[in-house]
C-alpha cells in the first residue's frame, strides 16, 4: 500500500507539469544507459506509469454522418456496427484531425494508442480470438485490443458561407469528450462553436492547442483518483453449464464456494471496495469493485492480471478447474468448470 501514498505526492507534481504543457520529461528509453542490465533492473518511473494511455476515436454521430455506423440484429439484439476504416478513408481531413489531437498529447508526453494501427491488429488471429461471440460490437473488440485508459471522443461539423471572405468562409464547431474507457464516464469535455478559417485541420489544431491545459488537468485529476482509489470494475464468477458444482456447496477449503469468492474479492480490492449485485448457485456478480493499477515495482496491473491471480488461487485453494474469460476493459469473468 506504500505505493499509493508515494503516488499521491507524485501526482500533484504531474498535474502541474501537464497543465503547463511541459514536455521536458524523458521517457524510460531516453533515460536508459548503455548498460542494458542496469536499465532492465531500474525501478519503473512512477511519473511515466502514472500517465494514462490515450486513444482518439470518432463519435457515433460523426461515424453516422459518413455512413460508417449501422445496426445489426444478433440473436434478437441490435448491436452497432462501426466502420472506423470507412471513416478514416472517406476524407483526408478525418485522419489529419485525429493526428492533430494525438500530436497535442504526444507533446505532453502521454502514451497513445493509434486508431489506424489498432484496426490493423484486428486482422490478426490473436485479436479475433478475443471475441467469444458475435454480440460483441467492433468498438468493444477494438478497445480490448488497444486497451486505452482514456478515450478522446471527437465530434465536429463544418459548413461554408460562400458570401464570406476566403479566410472566414468555413465555420467549424467541435466537441472533445475525455471518457474513462473502463466505466464510460465522461471526465472532461470541451466544446467550441465559433471557429472560422479556410482549412478545418489548421483551425482545429490551434483551438485544441489552447484547450489542452484544461483537458490535461482534468484527465490527470481523474486518473490520479483512480491511482489512489483503484480502477472501478465489475467481477463475475460463473459456473459452467456442464459443471455439477453449485456455489453454495462446501469446498475442500471448508467454506462454501460463494463464501470463498466473497472473502477473496474483499481481500483483493482497494480498501475492500465492492458491492454484491447477485448471488445464486450458478453465478455471483459484484459492481463498484476497486482494483489496483500498479504492481509493487511500479509496473502496470490490469483486469486480466487480477482475474489470472484469482483463477490461480481458486485452483490452489479450492481444487477446481476454471478459466479466465475476461475480455472487456472493465469486466472480469471467471468460469468454474468443475473439480480438477
Amino acid at each position: 500500500m506504500k505505493q499509493f501514498y508515494t503516488f499521491a505526492a507524485v501526482i500533484s507534481i504531474l498535474i502541474t507539469l501537464s497543465a503547463c504543457g511541459n514536455n521536458s520529461d524523458k521517457t524510460l528509453a531516453e533515460k536508459a544507459s548503455g548498460d542494458i542490465d542496469e536499465y532492465e533492473n531500474e525501478y519503473v518511473d512512477a511519473i511515466e506509469q502514472a500517465r494514462p494511455t490515450i486513444m482518439v476515436l470518432p463519435s457515433d454521430n460523426l461515424l453516422k454522418r459518413y455512413n460508417a455506423l449501422s445496426t445489426q440484429n444478433v440473436d434478437g439484439h441490435n448491436v452497432y456496427v462501426r466502420n472506423y476504416n470507412k471513416y478514416l478513408i472517406a476524407n483526408a481531413d478525418n485522419k489529419a484531425i485525429i493526428s492533430a489531437i494525438q500530436d497535442a498529447f504526444v507533446k505532453a508526453n502521454y502514451p497513445l494508442q493509434d486508431l489506424e494501427q489498432a484496426l490493423k491488429k484486428l486482422n490478426t488471429n490473436e485479436a479475433r480470438d478475443l471475441a467469444d461471440d458475435l454480440s460483441k460490437d467492433s468498438k468493444t473488440i477494438l478497445l480490448s485490443v488497444a486497451q486505452p485508459d482514456i478515450i478522446i471522443e471527437l465530434d465536429y461539423k463544418s459548413s461554408i458561407d460562400m458570401r464570406a471572405p476566403v479566410d472566414k468562409a468555413r465555420s467549424i464547431s467541435y466537441t472533445l469528450n475525455a471518457i474513462d474507457a473502463y466505466t464510460s464516464n465522461v471526465i472532461s469535455s470541451i466544446t467550441t462553436s465559433d471557429l472560422s478559417g479556410s482549412k478545418i485541420v489548421s483551425a482545429m489544431s490551434e483551438s485544441i492547442k489552447e484547450a489542452m491545459p484544461k483537458l490535461l488537468s482534468e484527465i490527470q485529476k481523474s486518473f490520479s483518483d483512480i491511482l489512489k482509489r483503484g480502477r472501478n470494475v465489475t467481477i463475475r464468477v460463473a459456473v459452467a453449464s456442464e459443471s455439477n458444482i453449485d456455489l453454495s456447496d462446501e469446498s475442500i477449503e471448508g467454506n462454501s464456494y460463494a463464501d470463498w469468492v466473497i472473502d477473496y474479492v474483499k481481500a483483493h480490492t482497494v480498501k475492500g471496495a465492492y458491492k454484491m449485485q447477485s448471488n445464486t448457485d450458478k453465478e455471483m456478480s459484484f459492481v463498484n469493485c476497486r482494483i489496483r493499477l500498479l504492481n509493487d515495482d511500479g509496473t502496470q496491473y490490469g483486469v486480466y492480471d487480477w482475474a489470472r491471480d484469482m483463477s490461480k488461487a481458486m485452483r490452489k485453494d479450492l481444487g477446481v478447474s476454471c478459466s479466465n474469460k475476461s475480455q472487456g476493459l472493465g469486466e472480469i469473468l471467471i468460469t468454474i468448470k468443475g473439480i480438477k
